[in-house]
């Protein structure tokens, strides 16, 4: 476990990363990374008698800010590493998942990167949001001599002319824990638990919760855009990887 502020626990497959330092992943992936970031898959089973749609597995999603960039746009939760102060990768992800949804104590399962593949009717609808992989360079890699590691894929792509790096984890937090999301608004205008049809067709019914705290859902329909599509693919890869490993059904 780590240490305080930010506690998680993780499973033995990502033990590694609970001491290694950032830096070195950023050394020993190929191409080597300028910047380094995570993002926090977090997965729920949330059964509910009110509507047949959150009985389903569900992913929590944040829709950025208007005035940031990516305006409106929907991710997971993360963000940069801080190379000096985070002890390890997974200390920053329970940080950012902290500072974003307000959600602590995490229990960090395996990583994921991009969906393997989609269908044709999958790669059109990916047309209408998010960058394409071939414009950012977007692609899997593996690390380079980090013991117990060597099947971790990086998610690596170009911006600003450097290349970054995205290490997706999914997690769970403690049951009870899940409705209490709180973000900020200067970085996220909301928020919202997501089943895989939602995030495959990138359509949703906006949803409510009631006095008892069960959601309700809303007549109107949103398009939830992506701020690229290797974001939309690592979110459906994590439903297909958290069915192998059993944390949803």
């Amino acid at each position: 476990m780590a240490s305080q502020p930010h506690p998680y626990t993780t499973s033995p497959s990502l033990t590694p990363l609970s001491t290694l330092p950032p830096a070195t992943l950023s050394t020993t992936s190929d191409p080597p990374i300028a910047h380094l970031m995570t993002s926090v898959l977090i997965l729920r089973q949330q059964p509910s008698s009110s509507s047949p749609s959150s009985s389903q597995p569900q992913i929590l999603l944040l829709r950025r800010s208007p005035t940031d960039s990516y305006p409106l746009k929907w991710e997971t939760p993360g963000g940069s590493v801080d190379v000096p102060t985070d002890p390890s990768l997974l200390a920053a992800a329970a940080r950012e998942l902290h500072e974003e949804a307000s959600l602590s104590n995490p229990h960090f399962h395996a990583t994921v990167g991009m969906a393997r593949s989609v269908n044709a009717d999958e790669a059109a609808r990916m047309g209408e949001w998010g960058i394409p992989p071939d414009e950012e360079d977007a692609k899997d890699v593996l690390l380079r001599g980090v013991p117990g590691l060597e099947e971790m894929k990086v998610t690596t792509f170009l911006e600003t002319g450097n290349v970054w790096g995205k290490v997706n984890f999914i997690a769970t937090v403690e049951e009870g824990l899940t409705g209490a999301v709180v973000t900020d608004p200067r970085e996220h205008l909301e928020w919202g638990w997501f089943t895989e049809d939602e995030v495959r067709r990138g359509r949703a019914r906006r949803r409510r919760a009631d006095d008892d705290g069960e959601e309700e859902e809303e007549g109107r329909e949103i398009v939830l855009e992506f701020t690229s599509q290797a974001v939309w693919g690592s979110i459906l890869e994590s439903f297909r990887v958290g069915r192998e490993l059993g944390i949803i059904v």
